[in-house]
Parts: C-alpha cells; sequence; structure tokens
C-alpha cells in the first residue's frame, strides 16, 4: 500500500526524530555487567612502593588495575555475558572496555564518604561516570590472620577492605573478596561493586608477599550493578521528536487546508 504523501512525510519526520532520540540514549542507569583484570593491592611501606601497574607513595596503600591481559594500565574488560539487560547495551563490552581510577589511602579512606570518579567506558557511546562513593569495610575479624593455614580460616586485616577465605584443598587457597559502592550521573542512580580473586596459597602466604615485595596482585572478577529511579529530563532527542512531529502536523494541515481551498473555487 502506497501512503498520501502528506502521510510518507509525517510518517519519516517521526522515524527520524526517533532515530534522533536514539542516538542521544548514551547514559546507563540500571542493569549489571561483569568486568574482569588484574588488581595490585600495596602495604603502606616507608618508601614507594613500584608495582607493574602503577607506584605508590611511601606510607600510602593503593590499589592499582590492569587490563584482562596484564598490558594497559588503568583499565579492565567488560564482559558481553548477559548483555543487554536494563538500559547497558552489548555495545559496552570488549577488551579495555573501561577506565578505573587508581585508588590511594587516604584520602580514600575504608568506610568514609568520598567521591572519586571511578570509571567511564570506552565502547558503545556510553558517557556515564561512575562515581566511587565508599570502599566498604571488610566484614571479617582479624583474630586467624597470623594463624598457621587451615582450610576455613577468614581474615579482613585491621582498616581494611578485603575479606580472606582459606578455601581447600589443602595445603590451601584463597579467596579475596571486596565491595565499593557509588552513584551514577543521573540523580538517584546508585551502584555496587561486588570483586572477588583467587589465590593459589593460603592468604598467609599472600600476607608474607606482602610484607617482603611490598604489593600482591591476582585476576579479579567484578559484578556491578547499578539500580534507582532516576529523574526523568528532558533529552535533545525528546525535543527534536516533538518538535519535528508538530512541524510535520502543521504542514501536512496547511496542504490540506489549500487544497480544500482550491476545491471550493
Amino acid at each position: 500500500m502506497i501512503l498520501p504523501k502528506p502521510t510518507q512525510f509525517l510518517v519519516a519526520a517521526f522515524l527520524f526524530a526517533g532515530f534522533v532520540q536514539a542516538a542521544f540514549a548514551d547514559g546507563i542507569t540500571h542493569g549489571t555487567f561483569d568486568i574482569s583484570g588484574t588488581v595490585y593491592v600495596t602495604n603502606p611501606e616507608a618508601t614507594a612502593v613500584v608495582t607493574p601497574a602503577g607506584t605508590c607513595p611511601a606510607n600510602t596503600s593503593c590499589i592499582f588495575w590492569q587490563d584482562g591481559g596484564g598490558t594497559t594500565n588503568g583499565k579492565v574488560d567488560i564482559s558481553a555475558t548477559g548483555l543487554p539487560n536494563g538500559d547497558i547495551p552489548v555495545a559496552i563490552a570488549g577488551n579495555e572496555g573501561a577506565n578505573v581510577a587508581s585508588l590511594q589511602d587516604p584520602p580514600d579512606a575504608v568506610g568514609s564518604a568520598i567521591s572519586v570518579p571511578f570509571m567511564t567506558f570506552n565502547n558503545g557511546g556510553v558517557t556515564t561516570t561512575l562515581t566511587l562513593t565508599e570502599i566498604l569495610p571488610g566484614v571479617f575479624s582479624s583474630a586467624e590472620c597470623t594463624s598457621a593455614p587451615t582450610v576455613g580460616q577468614v581474615c579482613t586485616l585491621p582498616g581494611s577492605p578485603f575479606n580472606f577465605v582459606n578455601d581447600p584443598p589443602v595445603p590451601g587457597q584463597a579467596t579475596m573478596t571486596w565491595a565499593f559502592e557509588g552513584i551514577g550521573d543521573a540523580p538517584g542512580v546508585t551502584w555496587l561493586g561486588n570483586f572477588t580473586s583467587q589465590f593459589g596459597t593460603p592468604f598467609q602466604e599472600e600476607f608474607g608477599d606482602l610484607a617482603t615485595n611490598g604489593y600482591i596482585d591476582s585476576t579479579f572478577s567484578a559484578t556491578m550493578s547499578l539500580s534507582g529511579s532516576p529523574t526523568p529530563a528532558p533529552e535533545p532527542g525528546t525535543i527534536v521528536l516533538l518538535t519535528v512531529g508538530i512541524g510535520s502536523l502543521l504542514l501536512f494541515r496547511r496542504r490540506a487546508f489549500r487544497a480544500d481551498s482550491r476545491q471550493a473555487f
């Protein structure tokens, strides 16, 4: 079926406006995605600690990041698994898909209110910045941190965000978990990052490496969860949609009026 020309113009105008509106949909506000890479955690030594991912100043503990290939500092990979969901597009995924800020403590104190631009994105036209507002404190005690290694022990060093568990089999391996939380760009949007790393030795041996080398490192994976009800705000695409739609309707009405006027004479 061939539509009348005025109708064709009106439909085309609305399709064009809808395309423009989609082009402006570059923020993420809800959904989940997974990241991975390598994390470096330093000890607060009296002198600067040099790691493959960066140098931490003296008397300061740092967290540095690398992509999964261990080649690029300050970047991590984003998995396409489970995407899209919420308003997070599959196009966000890829190697070195996100930029992640190095952290220092102080001023990024565990358990304190902070405001650090933490994560930005390189793919899919996503312009959102995830701001870190708290490094959550670890949940275990330090009672078993210096005990002889056995399966099932747990440990959080004083003032640390890291939760260690000694896993089977004997002689043991360890899991380290930690969590960050923050806000997105839009009002009301929050995010939570749950991180996990695996070590091939009990955590007591990792602490020995930390004391000897000044840092430990491991691959990690994390799930980033965004939630909230952002306050609606007029988008440029919405304005274009309304403007083009109304203009098209007026043009259609004008043509119809002229046609009726000619018929009257």
